[in-house]
């Protein structure tokens, strides 16, 4: 693993045939813990989960940010997903996703932590050319550097 890493490589998945937010959201929890970010996979999905129950965080312009505070993560992150196709995350609304952010902060100690991860992705979301290279660039190296370029 690479040593303090929000972004890692590892935690960057490309053209994923998934097209279910609890689908997706369990493989991040796998990856996750694989790669040792959080120490129980389905403490941190069911975290992840409740907050989508309150509010869906799928955000416009084909993008998701789902986001978890639990101590079951040992390591803050954001964890990056593209679809291979566009889906409804949320029944009942309207928007669709390709791209996932996964955001995960300890419970406690930074708590607005999640907060500022947020911002900062959002704020670089609103850049259409990022944007659109993160649906067309096929590499994941070059994901990993067009990420990197985020403030965080």
């Amino acid at each position: 693993m690479e040593e303090s890493k929000i972004i890692n490589r590892n935690l960057i998945f490309l053209d994923e045939p998934k097209v279910d937010k609890e689908q997706i959201i369990k493989f991040f929890a796998n990856k996750l813990k694989e790669n040792h970010y959080i120490d129980d996979e389905n403490t941190f999905y069911e975290a992840v989960m409740e907050r989508e129950y309150e509010i869906p965080t799928a955000i416009g312009y084909d993008i998701a940010i789902p986001h978890g505070k639990s101590n079951t993560v040992l390591q803050p992150f954001i964890a990056f997903l593209r679809t291979q196709n566009k889906f409804k995350w949320t029944e009942g609304y309207e928007d669709d996703v390709q791209l996932i952010f996964q955001i995960g902060v300890p419970a406690t100690g930074n708590e607005k932590l999640h907060l500022k991860f947020i911002s900062e992705v959002s704020k670089k979301l609103l850049d259409e050319h990022f944007r659109d290279k993160l649906k067309t660039f096929s590499d994941a190296e070059q994901i990993y550097e067009l990420l990197n370029s985020i403030e965080i």
